[in-house]
């Protein structure tokens, strides 16, 4: 059969009452034995939501419930990438203590102030990843007591870090079925993460 020679799309009557294709549900979950980037946000193919960091931390949290996101990347003034802030840093007690200590009232704190630094966040390279298994991550971020977790892709040449994707623990139980945060306040050097991974 020949193909059609499409200039203009056309037009199908539709009738009512008809159904609609939704995703199976049980494809949308993933097996522990799957390949570790079946759980990561792949910043290739999703954009990472960033804010400045002299915004204020309730104009933030406002843009986080607006998108559906726990977390935004806070910008330097290179507009790369100088730490995380998230839903928990704002509505816990940080803003309390940041404000008790430095004098300053509440409406002025701004990200930067109470943000987690870049080097604080757990990190995993992207060359270890693509070798490992979604348990190998789920027993990792255990250990780790961690919620999130950073990917980083090295050039070979320039040794130049970039944030090529992250894991959240709270997608990853959603993905999986279950859920995997279970802290048990280990904490391991990047070295001990590797050395695991590739085991």
């Amino acid at each position: 059969m020949m193909a059609h020679q499409i200039t203009i799309l056309p037009l199908v009557a539709v009738k009512s009452g008809i159904p609609c294709y939704a995703p199976d549900p049980l494809k949308a979950f993933v097996s522990e034995n799957d390949p570790a980037q079946a759980v990561m946000t792949d910043f290739k193919k999703v954009t990472p939501i960033t804010i400045e960091p002299v915004v204020g931390i309730d104009v933030a949290l406002s843009k986080m419930k607006s998108l559906g996101v726990r977390l935004l990347f806070v910008t330097d003034e290179f507009d790369n990438i100088s730490g995380v802030i998230t839903s928990y840093d704002i509505q816990d007690e940080k803003p309390i203590k940041y404000a008790e200590q430095s004098g300053i009232d509440h409406n002025h704190i701004q990200v930067e102030m109470i943000k987690t630094p870049l080097e604080k966040i757990p990190a995993f390279d992207m060359e270890f990843v693509r070798q490992s298994v979604v348990r190998h991550v789920v027993t990792t971020m255990q250990e780790l007591d961690s919620v999130h977790a950073l990917i980083i892709e090295i050039n070979n040449n320039t040794a130049q870090q970039t944030i090529r994707g992250m894991f959240s623990s709270t997608q990853i139980s959603k993905l999986l079925g279950i859920d995997i945060y279970e802290p048990v306040h280990a904490a391991h050097s990047l070295a001990d993460m590797q050395h695991e991974l590739g085991h």
